[in-house]
């Protein structure tokens, strides 16, 4: 999965870079500062979504998307922008972008909106057939992220990658998941404890090599 993030102001467009190379499953992010280096760019490089800053010094943001579209019509864009103006944000709905989020933009978020949109492809990579209710969980925006109060202690983007562990292998300990995602086993299995709560893992308890009991997340 590569991104590319256009922003004029450098700093901004390095720390959501930044930000999402360490919380995201991405082969590659790169920035530019502008519409025309945008536009360079994908002529010559793969890029799965591009973040976009609708103020930028050459090309509004939704003149860019458009643009981009016309040449790469399967490209997918995250809008970033202080407008909250209904109309842009109409136009932006219609051209089918995955999110519009305004400034000052909470990176958590946008690493929630970045790795939904993986997983929902990797799920879709592994199926050939769907139903309409897997049909339907699919076509859920990610506004999801504001109804869900998660408990303290519980970050939407850590919660992503510990769901995706169970797509690659159906049980884990937390011992075993902690290693693997370099997390300690404690808030891996905090991580672990709040999926059972709520249905979407069951547990059963084995004995390890030196007879001690541990618990087995399955999915």
């Amino acid at each position: 999965m590569n991104i590319l993030v256009v922003e004029d102001d450098f700093r901004i467009g390095e720390m959501y870079k930044e930000y999402l190379s360490s919380n995201a499953e991405l082969r590659k992010v790169e920035c530019v500062l502008n519409a025309t280096s945008a536009i360079k760019h994908l002529e010559k490089n793969s890029v799965d979504i591009v973040i976009i800053d609708i103020y930028l010094p050459d090309l509004t943001g939704d003149k860019l998307a458009e643009k981009i579209l016309k040449r790469h019509p399967y490209t997918n864009f995250i809008i970033i922008s202080a407008n909250q103006d209904a109309d842009i944000i109409k136009k932006l709905l219609n051209l089918g972008i995955l999110y519009y989020l305004v400034k000052p933009v909470k990176l958590e978020k946008l690493g929630y909106i970045v790795n939904q949109f993986i997983e929902t492809n990797k799920k879709l990579d592994k199926q050939e057939i769907l139903n309409q209710e897997q049909i339907d969980e699919y076509f859920r925006t990610s506004a999801e992220f504001e109804g869900k109060k998660l408990p303290k202690g519980i970050d939407s983007v850590s919660l992503e990658k510990i769901k995706a562990a169970f797509e690659d292998q159906s049980e884990w300990s937390s011992t075993k998941l902690g290693l693997e995602l370099g997390t300690s086993r404690t808030t891996v299995r905090r991580y672990l404890e709040y999926l059972r709560e709520q249905g979407q893992l069951t547990v059963t308890q084995e004995f390890g090599d030196k007879g001690r009991p541990e618990k087995i997340y399955k999915k």
